[in-house]
């Protein structure tokens, strides 16, 4: 992998870490004490500056409610633009499944229903 391919992933990872944190309303140092990690290291990472291990990764991901998979889906090829595109698609699905989970179960099969109709079956993509 070239030097500058590592870069951009740096800087991708960095963007979706700090897009997440932003979602949960943490400031770096809050996540960096759940995480067992400094906020200085938080905000290295976010830059694009830091290299975390899976270690921190795994801390960060714990400390952020998300599997550390998440962290690594990025939402965008080239980091530009606001840092909200970095995850505004993890955002609306979290916003839809807390709306749903406070529905009765019959409401969310006709959502369903009308998710498939809209946007066709998931399974067939």
């Amino acid at each position: 992998m070239s030097r500058g391919r590592r870069a951009s992933i740096r800087q991708l990872f960095g963007r979706r870490l700090h897009a997440l944190r932003r979602l949960r309303g943490l400031t770096q140092e809050e996540l960096g004490e759940r995480s067992d990690v400094s906020g200085k290291l938080v905000g290295q990472i976010e830059r694009g500056a830091g290299n975390p291990t899976l270690e921190v990764i795994a801390g960060l991901a714990e400390a952020l409610s998300v599997e550390p998979a998440a962290l690594l889906q990025f939402e965008e090829e080239r980091a530009s633009g606001g840092v909200e595109r970095a995850a505004g698609a993890f955002a609306a699905r979290e916003q839809v499944a807390r709306y749903l989970a406070k529905r009765p179960p019959a409401e969310v099969e006709r959502a369903m229903k009308l998710i498939e109709a809209a946007f066709g079956d998931a399974e067939e993509d």
